[in-house]
């Protein structure tokens, strides 16, 4: 009897030793965690794979939610490599959806992360011809669009300082102090023709005084002789003449005094619009890299998951940190 009890409990030993053996295996083959997935392809062109496998794991909001299934670098696209993800079930992917690439800078390993635009409400459900999954689009990072910022922001100042040099440029300095220059000598003129216009106006009254005159003696000469009345009225018309072409030749100036000013006041408001333009120019700019560095900072703001990765109370299902 002692004999047949100790077979029966070593036998039993050796059973849950097998079954615990069993178990292990299972569990290091990651079976236990083979929960029904879909697959979906995305085709990545703009970003770089560094540090991604097969295996490497497929997040949605910090949460694991698949695996990087297989890859493909095609050899008729330069540049682009076809890459499978397996994803649980029960992850709404939707249209629209994009994938990037997120890399732990501490290790350097690269995960992918899905993300949802929210501009659809339907799951992903179409599969493109010539594909056998549904195709998700390859989205930018953070980084990388941040960069792109900022390229644009170094862009657009380099424009716009180069438009502000255009517009202070030699030439149109020079057009500037010509243009200052003959507002000068215009005004210079003006007020050298004032004693002009006085000569002008003391004539016109000289000749006014003349006139009368002229009209008394041609009372008086009525009286005397026909003669001395017509001496008398050909000097007055004579006087009336010169005093006609002063005025003319007065008017003649002024007019082109005015068409000149015009000319320098339209030029003028044209170089305080241009001035204005880029001005503005600038400040749109400036108001870009500022929403552009708020949105770098946002992203940026939590540099600890950057380095780390997420903490381990936010770990996935079968995700240990590094």
């Amino acid at each position: 009897m002692e004999s047949e009890a100790r077979y029966v409990w070593v036998g039993a030993t050796v059973v849950v030793l097998l079954l615990i053996l069993a178990g292990g295996l299972y569990w290091l083959s990651g079976a236990a965690d083979r929960l029904p997935t879909k697959r979906f392809v995305v085709y990545f062109q703009k970003q770089s794979l560094e540090g991604l496998q097969i295996g490497s794991p497929v997040r949605m909001q910090g949460i694991r939610v698949g695996r990087v299934a297989d890859y493909t670098i095609l050899p008729d696209q330069p540049g682009t490599v076809r890459v499978v993800l397996e994803v649980d079930r029960r992850t709404p992917v939707l249209e629209g959806i994009q994938a990037v690439i997120a890399r732990n800078l501490l290790t350097g390993l690269a995960a992918v992360d899905l993300t949802n635009t929210g501009q659809s409400r339907v799951p992903l459900m179409r599969v493109p011809a010539g594909e056998t999954d549904p195709v998700i689009e390859e989205g930018v990072a953070d980084l990388s669009r941040v960069a792109e910022l900022v390229e644009d922001l170094g862009r657009t100042g380099h424009e716009s300082l180069k438009r502000l040099n255009s517009v202070l440029s030699d030439e149109n300095q020079r057009a500037l102090a010509g243009t200052l220059h003959n507002l000068n000598a215009l005004s210079g003129a003006l007020h050298a023709s004032v004693p002009e216009l006085n000569a002008t106006l003391a004539a016109s009254r000289q000749a006014a005084q003349t006139l009368q005159a002229s009209g008394e003696s041609f009372t008086s000469v009525v009286r005397d002789s026909g003669e001395r009345l017509a001496r008398v009225t050909d000097a007055a018309t004579r006087t009336l003449a010169e005093a006609d072409t002063t005025l003319q030749a007065t008017r003649a100036s002024l007019t082109r005094m005015e068409r000149e000013l015009t000319g320098i006041a339209v030029s003028l408001r044209l170089t305080a619009d241009l001035a204005a333009q880029e001005v503005e120019a600038t400040g749109q700019s400036l108001r870009q890299a500022s929403e552009a560095l708020q949105a770098a900072g946002r992203g940026l703001a939590d540099p600890v998951r950057i380095l780390y990765g997420p903490l381990r109370e936010e770990l996935g299902p079968g995700e240990v940190r590094p």
